[in-house]
């Protein structure tokens, strides 16, 4: 999947900010830094990538454009997940 595109809404930002503490900055270079992608139910994606910490990120994708949901620390299965599928 090639993600070119990263957009974030003022208020999902926001509140993503507030709630989990990850910043705008933080998602994107997730995203660019070749993240483990998996296809959830919904047309959404989810991804799992570092960036000075283990962030996972839900977005939907058309047009090499990744359309931020939300974006929170990774947990303990999401991190072993992530793990497991780079080694």
């Amino acid at each position: 999947m090639i993600i070119e595109h990263v957009i974030i809404e003022d208020k999902i930002k926001e509140k993503i900010l507030e709630k989990h503490n990850v910043t705008a900055e933080e998602i994107r270079n997730v995203l660019f830094q070749n993240p483990l992608v998996i296809r959830t139910k919904k047309p959404r994606y989810l991804a799992i990538g570092f960036d000075y910490r283990y962030l996972t990120i839900v977005f939907e994708y058309a047009r090499k454009t990744a359309n931020i949901v939300t974006a929170y620390p990774s947990s303990k299965w999401q991190k072993k997940l992530y793990k497991s599928k780079r080694e």
